[in-house]
């Protein structure tokens, strides 16, 4: 294998996202921001590691972080209307 061939994009994606992943709980924004704010951009370091590991297009790839994140702000939300079926 050579040297050039390598896939370079992959590879800052996913060191990109660990360094993020480690990065973000060490920053002090948790204090700063509510919960569900800080778990939606872990969404965004996460599919950073996934697009490296994997050999899916990118379009495939966005759609993990970006549904994670809908998610997690859907939960949120429905939890802070008091609906309350968790």
């Amino acid at each position: 294998m050579q040297f050039a061939s390598w896939r370079w994009n992959r590879i800052i994606a996913f060191f990109g996202g660990a360094g993020l992943l480690v990065l973000v709980p060490w920053s002090g924004l948790s204090p700063a921001l509510p919960e569900w704010a800080v778990d939606v951009f872990l969404s965004v370091p996460f599919g950073l590691c996934v697009y490296g590991f994997t050999e899916q297009p990118r379009k495939v790839i966005l759609l993990i972080p970006v549904g994670t994140a809908l998610g997690i702000g859907i939960l949120a939300l429905y939890r802070a209307s008091g609906f309350g079926l968790f």
